[in-house]
């Protein structure tokens, strides 16, 4: 069976949550790449950019220094965290599709019936309840991942912050 039949047989609502499979991989790979670009120890880590930053301030008073500190470290804050929303939509809405089309294929299974009347047949009932069973399905594997990379990514923001913190200690 190709990719494309087995989509379908799944439903309208599987297009819709291959479209979101879809930005869920491309996101999930921009901030893989970006996390390991910045990644500790390379010249775009994320401390070695916040040193550099203050180093360009040159001799501040201590107020001005601490203020400075604080706004670079809200600009690389929001920076790791772009797109991270949408990491967390995905892992919200992807189930809550698929319960949709389990609810649409089984409501499409019991139309089938109600048209068979007392001649009810398995294969009438088979198509929606096979609809209901992959857009679940569907729903639940676009979610987990979306949700394991999103939970990484903010694990790796919380040590990054940690460290951050820790250099703001040291000065």
């Amino acid at each position: 069976m190709k990719l494309i039949q087995f989509i379908n047989l799944g439903g309208p609502i599987n297009w819709v949550l291959c479209g979101l499979l879809c930005f869920c991989f491309c996101q999930c790979l921009e901030r893989s790449i970006y996390f390991f670009q910045t990644r500790r120890g390379t010249k775009k880590d994320v401390i070695a950019r916040l040193k550099e930053k203050m180093a360009e301030k040159g001799e501040l008073d201590p107020q001005k220094k601490m203020k400075a500190f604080h706004s670079e470290c809200s600009i690389l804050y929001y920076e790791m965290n772009r797109g991270l929303w949408f990491l967390n939509f995905i892992a919200s809405v992807a189930p809550s599709l698929g319960l949709l089309g389990t609810v649409t294929g089984l409501i499409g299974a019991f139309s089938e019936l109600s048209k068979a009347g007392a001649n009810v047949n398995i294969q009438d009932l088979s198509g929606g309840i096979w609809e209901a069973m992959l857009t679940t399905a569907f729903g639940m594997i676009i979610s987990i991942p979306a949700l394991l990379c999103y939970r990484t990514f903010k694990r790796i923001i919380e040590k990054r912050l940690l460290a951050m913190s820790l250099y703001d200690e040291e000065k």
